[in-house]
């Protein structure tokens, strides 16, 4: 297969529950190697693990443990994108066509525009028992659209689409992350779908509310007692969090998992901020629950996600994601909500803050915010 012919703009499409979740990316060549970039509103992907054989071309994506297995043809790219991060893979269908810069296709473009600007009281899976509150976040510039919905437990990163007429069509691919948002806006209100991947369809419902607010993120879950864990690091050396060289040290908990973009957004922050400030007395343990059971599989994939972060601190293998395992590892954990959470803790070894989820670069105030609080609580720690 020729490179050059590959080179260029592409729409790629997830053929997912009778729709399609569109996406924008760039085939380019770098060093004289094939590259792909995801383009989601202001974040870009780099994928630069690309093998060619004939036709064929196999895409892995640097996070999350999914690839791309696609033939090629005249402009036009088939096959399937596979999500391997549970331990039964996921494929869903997936074409591109080179060359269409426009992520969702304007069909209403002599109708008068709505405005979608600000902050949006959202209630997903609205009308059921599991129906939760987030805030969407919206701005729009000549009919395309940029935002996020922010969460308790983090946000839905960087959404990106178009308002067309009295619709609203956003979407988000990450590696991990294949989420669609189609809505109805009337006035200050509006009706969608969310979906995600090939199972999850959920009603939501929104109404412009400047005011709204989520629950403080540090009244969610708490943590009371002596923490102690000794857990191994992929290579199988326990770390153990009371080890004598910890002692009269600053620490910080990180409960994630390589399978989670907040936590991997999460991760990038903590490690900038351990770079900066471990020589004060900053210790940062970061406590993986992958989606595997298998040691071998979880050890790969965190270490993965530490050599493509070039991550300082050490992660560990804590266990399984699932319902009672961070309780189980951490004992002096209560009501444990989300990943990540993040556990403070003084020189003393007394905790002094549990903060659960994580609002990302995707969030803008909400973001900057969050970075405040937690230089904030450091400097107070370390000083």
């Amino acid at each position: 297969m020729n490179l050059g012919l590959l080179i260029g703009l592409w729409l790629g499409a997830l053929q997912m529950q009778g729709t399609e979740l569109p996406f924008r990316f760039e085939i380019a060549k770098h060093d004289n190697k094939p590259v792909m970039i995801i383009y989601n509103a202001n974040e870009r992907i780099e994928c630069d693990e690309i093998t060619m054989k004939g036709d064929s071309l196999f895409v892995t994506l640097p996070l999350y443990n999914s690839e791309f297995r696609l033939k090629a043809g005249q402009n036009r790219l088939e096959g399937v994108w596979i999500n391997k991060a549970r331990n039964t893979p996921v494929s869903i269908p997936f074409h591109a066509t080179r060359g269409i810069l426009q992520r969702f296709p304007f069909t209403n473009e002599n109708a008068l525009p709505q405005n979608i600007n600000g902050r949006w009281e959202t209630w997903f899976d609205s009308g059921t028992a599991d129906s939760s509150l987030g805030i969407g976040i919206f701005e729009s510039n000549g009919g395309l659209v940029t935002g996020t919905f922010l969460t308790a437990s983090g946000d839905h990163r960087f959404l990106e689409g178009i308002l067309d007429g009295d619709s609203l069509k956003l979407s988000v691919f990450d590696g991990a992350h294949a989420w669609l948002y189609l809505a109805k806006i009337k006035g200050d209100q509006m009706e969608g779908i969310h979906y995600s991947g090939l199972s999850y369809q959920g009603k939501f419902t929104a109404k412009r509310n400047e005011a709204i607010q989520l629950r403080d993120p540090e009244a969610i879950s708490s943590a009371s007692g002596t923490i102690n864990f000794s857990l191994p690091d992929p290579d199988s050396n326990f770390v153990s969090f009371n080890d004598p060289k910890h002692r009269q040290k600053v620490k910080i908990i990180q409960i994630l998992g390589t399978w989670c973009p907040n936590c991997m957004d999460e991760t990038k922050f903590l490690d900038s901020v351990y770079a900066a400030r471990k020589e004060e007395g900053l210790e940062i343990f970061g406590l993986a629950f992958e989606r595997s059971e298998n040691f071998t599989t979880a050890a790969a994939n965190v270490r993965r996600m530490k050599t493509r972060l070039e991550v300082d601190y050490p992660v560990l293998i804590a266990g399984v994601a699932r319902k009672g395992e961070v309780e189980k590892v951490l004992p002096a954990v209560k009501n444990f909500f989300s990943y990540p959470t993040t556990i403070f803790i003084d020189r003393k070894g007394n905790v002094v803050k549990v903060h659960a989820g994580f609002s990302g670069p995707a969030t803008g105030e909400a973001w900057l915010k969050y970075q405040q609080d937690f230089r904030r609580t450091l400097d107070r720690l370390l000083r």
